[in-house]
């Protein structure tokens, strides 16, 4: 029989105009398929975020944008009965979760988003998949935010420097295991794109959630990192791309258009999700900051979208948060610190884009394919 897990994901809480968050999710539902478990997705929705197509509030779960979503996510990919969305803890045929649950090894708890107590109760072993490293423990240690920490009992972090010596982060009193973001190479990877396209692009939270504070140090968003970069267009040929949730109407738009940036709305590039994917797909690359905490914290933080870029055959030029400790940078994956060196890195792959484009390919294969993933993490955590 094959080896069984319960996979806790947050779809259908963001269930408008989100592909990216749905596919941080389910590409770990179908790593680990592909790794050949038996999987069962669970989610835990509660009633106050029933929302309709209008994101107005929604009486029903069968009236509800959230259940659209969901129920199309399970058709879609063929997870069939190997899925629950609770609310409030409530779902027809919870029994069946419960069985699944006991004879599964763990449950792998993206975010901390699932908390029903007797699911998780049942299995024997919990395991926090923290995919927000330095403010997750930030909130949890100095905010006393409710993270769901406690129950767990293995920590991973995609941070996977939390606790080095030189990592200015809190650890909330564990111990953070590293892993990496899989992508499922069967869903990204389209033979047909043909040569890189023109334009460097990325998606973006623009401001993202409020600064935190650590030991007298802020430690913001990606808006930070942007800033220091308004003038990077007009220091090279490369075009450059965002798309992001920045309205017309904020004028930092117009800081950012006068510097050389091209700058789309995400929301309709996330619906249908093949959109999202295409979108990446027909670009020169990735090019992107880091959150302003991930920079400051040196975590280690790697991007789940720059997986899928790679995947499609995209090099990504990614700031650096100390991921090249984990991956090698060089063709196809390039970090940079400031604007000179942003700068070195376009015109490197502007040399020879398809050199570089084969390079990141092989890199996703090797380091980010679901099943390498999921052993990794299994060996790592010593499951």
């Amino acid at each position: 029989m094959p080896r069984r897990a319960l996979i806790g994901v947050g779809i259908a809480n963001y269930p408008l105009h989100a592909a990216g968050n749905t596919w941080s999710f389910l590409q770990w539902v179908l790593a680990f398929r592909d790794a050949g478990w038996d999987v069962w997705m669970v989610e835990d929705l509660p009633a106050a975020k029933l929302i309709d197509a209008d994101k107005k509030p929604c009486a029903t779960l069968a009236a509800s944008a959230n259940l659209a979503h969901w129920a199309s996510i399970v058709k879609e990919f063929g997870i069939g009965d190997r899925a629950t969305l609770l609310v409030d803890g409530k779902a027809p045929h919870k029994s069946e979760l419960l069985e699944f649950a006991r004879d599964a090894e763990f449950i792998f708890n993206m975010s901390g988003h699932f908390h029903a107590p007797d699911v998780m109760g049942a299995v024997p072993c919990r395991v926090y998949v923290d995919g927000d490293p330095a403010f997750t423990q930030i909130w949890a240690e100095v905010y006393h935010s409710p993270m769901n920490l406690d129950g767990h009992d293995i920590f991973t972090s995609v941070g996977g420097r939390l606790g080095r010596p030189d990592s200015r982060a809190p650890v909330a009193g564990r111990q953070w295991l590293p892993i990496s973001w899989p992508v499922s190479l069967e869903h990204f990877t389209l033979p047909n794109v043909g040569q890189p396209g023109e334009v460097w692009t990325t998606f973006t939270h623009w401001y993202g959630y409020p600064a935190v504070e650590y030991q007298g140090e802020w430690y913001g968003n990606k808006s930070e990192e942007f800033a220091k970069l308004v003038d990077l267009p007009k220091r090279t040929r490369a075009k450059l791309e965002i798309a992001s949730d920045l309205v017309e109407l904020d004028p930092t738009g117009d800081l950012f258009r006068a510097g050389g940036w091209r700058l789309v709305d995400a929301r309709p590039l996330n619906t249908p999700w093949q959109r999202y994917r295409d979108y990446a797909a027909h670009s020169r690359g990735e090019f992107c900051v880091a959150k302003n905490g991930y920079v400051k914290s040196r975590c280690g933080w790697f991007s789940d979208r720059s997986a899928m870029y790679l995947a499609l055959g995209r090099p990504v030029i990614l700031q650096d948060t100390g991921w090249p400790e984990f991956y090698p940078e060089g063709d196809g994956l390039m970090a940079f610190t400031d604007e000179a060196g942003a700068v070195a890195a376009l015109e490197k792959v502007e040399r020879d884009p398809v050199r570089h484009a084969r390079a990141a390919r092989a890199i996703a294969e090797k380091y980010f394919a679901g099943p390498v993933v999921v052993n990794r993490f299994l060996e790592t955590a010593k499951l």
